[in-house]
């Protein structure tokens, strides 16, 4: 059986994030409606972090794990959510941000922050590993790889040694984490860091 080749880009023209599936079979571009999942996740629940999600396979520095879909909505339609429904936000834009119904979420939805994570971003919805990931192990990545918003604000119990304890909307600006981050921010993220947004 073929497998397609998935792949995501970001308009010039347009704030608008297009993922698209090139369907090796029909050779055609087909626009994707569903979010991308990688084989070989799961999701746990922690006692002290909820769900998250883990690895049942070996996954090598640079693979995809998810990219991800929904219907883009400002920030202002955004605040209006409640919070169950903000949770679940992807900010991809400085104004930007995938919503995606609580019923129609899947694995790579439930992926947690860590303040020493292992993902990052590779464009505005596309998450991929930072080195590789055993087995068993948890995926994560920071928040402050992509938002930059007003309601991001909580406390950390991610267990990381370098554990920050509290996430805000202002994280990107640390210079330990533009350091350690650069090549994984979100597009918007990174204009920032570099002083282009």
């Amino acid at each position: 059986s073929l497998t397609p080749t998935y792949s995501s880009q970001s308009c010039r023209c347009s704030p608008r994030v297009v993922a698209y599936i090139v369907c090796v079979h029909e050779r055609q571009i087909v626009e994707a409606t569903r979010t991308f999942e990688a084989p070989g996740l799961r999701i746990v629940d922690h006692a002290q972090l909820g769900r998250g999600v883990v690895t049942d396979r070996v996954f090598e520095r640079g693979e995809t794990i998810a990219i991800w879909r929904g219907r883009e909505i400002s920030g202002e339609y955004a605040v209006s959510l409640s919070a169950a429904e903000r949770e679940q936000l992807l900010q991809i834009g400085h104004d930007a941000f995938l919503y995606t119904h609580l019923d129609e979420r899947c694995t790579v939805d439930f992926i947690n922050h860590s303040c020493d994570p292992n993902c990052g971003f590779s464009d505005a919805v596309t998450l991929v590993t930072m080195r590789r990931i055993e087995p068993g192990e948890a995926v994560t990545f920071d928040y402050a790889m992509s938002d930059c918003n007003s309601f991001v604000a909580f406390a950390c119990r991610c267990g990381a040694s370098r554990c920050r304890g509290r996430l805000t909307r202002d994280d990107w600006r640390i210079p330990d984490l533009q350091s350690r981050y650069d090549g994984w921010l979100a597009p918007h993220i990174n204009a920032l860091v570099h002083g282009d947004g």
